[in-house]
C-alpha cells in the first residue's frame, strides 16, 4: 500500500505552510515557521491516496482555513505585476479535524 498526501500547518501567528507526505517535517518538535520562526500551533493530514472527492463530498480530510488578515500586495507601476509583500494569516482552528470512521 502506498500513501499520497500532504500536511496543512499553521504556526502560532497563523502563517500557513504545507508539506508533501514524503518531505514532512511539521511533526518535529523543533519545527519553526519558515515565515516568522514561531512554533507549530495546528496541523492536519490530507490523504490523497484514494482521491479527494466521492461525488461532491470531500473525503481527503482537507480543512478550508479562514483568513484572519489578508496578504498585503504590491503592484509594480511599470509592468503591473503584483507580488506579495506580507503573507496572509489564518485563524487557527480550535482543534484538528477528526476523520469520521467508516
Amino acid at each position: 500500500m502506498s500513501y499520497e498526501g500532504y500536511t496543512q500547518v499553521l504556526c502560532e501567528k497563523g502563517h500557513f505552510t504545507s508539506y508533501d507526505a514524503y518531505s514532512d517535517t511539521s511533526s518535529n518538535k523543533e519545527w519553526k515557521c519558515p515565515v516568522c520562526k514561531a512554533k507549530r500551533a495546528w496541523y492536519n493530514l490530507v490523504d490523497l491516496t484514494n482521491g479527494s472527492f466521492e461525488g461532491k463530498k470531500r473525503i481527503d480530510g482537507f480543512v478550508e482555513l479562514e483568513v484572519d488578515v489578508p496578504a498585503q500586495m504590491c503592484k509594480c507601476k511599470e509592468c503591473g505585476n503584483e507580488h506579495m509583500i506580507v503573507p496572509p494569516t489564518f485563524k487557527i482552528p480550535k482543534k484538528r479535524k477528526q476523520r469520521s470512521k467508516k
